[in-house]
């Protein structure tokens, strides 16, 4: 490190392990080794990093504030750490891809700089890129062990690297040995959540979050998250009141960051696709939305999410003001940058296009849209369980169009993990009734 401050490293040591846990506040454990060691560069880097993986325009002019005071004190004297601080540079920029090559960079000379891989982790989930995030932590787990802190966390993102690769069996496994080494760890607790998810085991994933709340859902930051996965097993099973009952205790509340908001969109879209009013809600979730540039245009997924709120609320006018602004930004995104240009023209803005065609009620190129941009939508991030509200979309629109083979022919991806559950279930029955 390049500090002798023993306060400066212990604040920075404190602050690695909040960052991974999601206990605790890591920005201000590395304003604390900032005091502690004005000199010493890394911590800035560092909360710059920790901004950018927040996913939006506000926080990644922070980022760039302090990335600009490092670089005016020289970037530090290690190289790690110059390393690092190259690697944050170039997600400020906007150039995510090449940011996950620098931090992997770091990873080949310094394997257990967890930093490094917790960025690149969470930059390859925004990215879509499943095949890093399972092989990423595939590098690195030779040279950790059970004995060293922090062995658990790396173990957990390995685990739900595996299951976006569709290893089920190997993530359960993985992300189960990991909450053995510890087990207050809110993401491994989310990679075996997954595979319940996509397995299709509703009421098993239901009671392991149950069984596990304590370990999760109090006063941490990821807790969200696996309160959105809560609600999806509830709407496995077609309990759309226990859904409800959870956005209004544990998303409602929680809009501060846009992760948080995609998360409750997401409850509230998949509800109303099932028949439940929800336009009051969507009509107060959507004002924690900006659809203006810079904000807009900054990342395509949660733009995406950004235009099911507005449609959500069904308020017509505020919707085709809202669409006409995402478009633009998303069309020319100028406060995403490179990486984010990409995934906005090939994903994001044609999604948004089938989208209107949906909320306009113009059915058939709403489910043609999707259908035609769906197996591709991994590029613009997410997860399988998240992308799945694509699915449920393209199938509501193609009942509504009349296009009953093409519904029952995207309901049949279903039958392997989840032919017997009661939303199938549904499904099936949606499209018998009205074919």
């Amino acid at each position: 490190m390049g500090t002798r401050s023993a306060e400066a490293a212990a604040r920075v040591e404190t602050a690695l392990d909040a960052m991974l846990s999601y206990f605790g506040d890591p920005l201000a454990l590395l304003d604390e080794a900032i005091a502690a060691d004005p000199g010493w560069t890394h911590p800035r880097t560092l909360k710059a990093g920790l901004l950018l993986t927040m996913g939006e325009h506000g926080p990644s002019l922070q980022a760039r504030d302090l990335l600009d005071e490092v670089e005016g004190m020289g970037a530090g004297s290690i190289a790690r750490e110059r390393a690092h601080f190259k690697a944050a540079r170039c997600a400020a920029e906007g150039d995510w891809d090449r940011a996950c090559a620098l931090w992997d960079a770091i990873l080949v000379e310094w394997p257990r700089d967890v930093a490094a891989l917790l960025f690149a982790h969470l930059f390859d989930f925004y990215r879509g890129d499943a095949l890093n995030l399972k092989r990423r932590p595939q590098r690195v787990l030779p040279h950790w062990s059970r004995a060293m802190p922090l062995y658990g966390y790396v173990l957990g993102m390995h685990a739900f690297g595996l299951e976006e690769s569709g290893h089920y069996a190997e993530a359960e496994d993985t992300g189960r040995a990991a909450l053995g080494v510890n087990p207050r760890d809110p993401w491994a607790v989310h990679a075996v959540t997954h595979v319940f998810e996509m397995e299709g085991r509703h009421r098993d994933g239901a009671h392991w979050l149950e069984s596990r709340r304590a370990d999760w859902a109090v006063d941490n930051g990821f807790s969200y998250h696996n309160w959105f996965h809560a609600a999806l097993f509830a709407m496995e099973s077609m309990d759309t009141a226990a859904a409800l009952a959870i956005f209004d205790a544990q998303h409602a509340p929680a809009t501060d960051m846009a992760l948080q908001r995609v998360d409750g969109t997401a409850v509230l879209w998949r509800l109303k696709l099932l028949g439940v009013d929800v336009a009051q809600r969507f009509d107060a979730l959507r004002r924690g939305w900006q659809t203006q540039a810079p904000d807009a245009g900054f990342y395509a997924f949660n733009d995406l999410h950004a235009l099911m709120a507005h449609i959500g609320a069904a308020d017509p006018a505020d919707m085709e003001e809202a669409a006409d602004a995402l478009a633009a930004a998303m069309d020319r995104p100028g406060s995403g940058g490179s990486t984010n240009l990409r995934m906005s023209s090939e994903v994001g803005l044609p999604l948004a296009r089938a989208f209107m065609d949906y909320a306009r009620g113009n059915w058939a190129a709403a489910a043609d849209g999707l259908f035609a941009v769906r197996d591709r939508a991994h590029g613009f991030g997410g997860s399988h369980a998240q992308r799945d509200i694509l699915t449920l979309t393209l199938m509501d629109a193609a009942i509504r169009a009349g296009q009953g083979a093409l519904a029952t022919h995207v309901l049949h991806e279903r039958f392997p993990a989840k032919a017997r559950t009661p939303l199938t279930e549904y499904w099936q029955e949606r499209i018998g009734a009205a074919h």
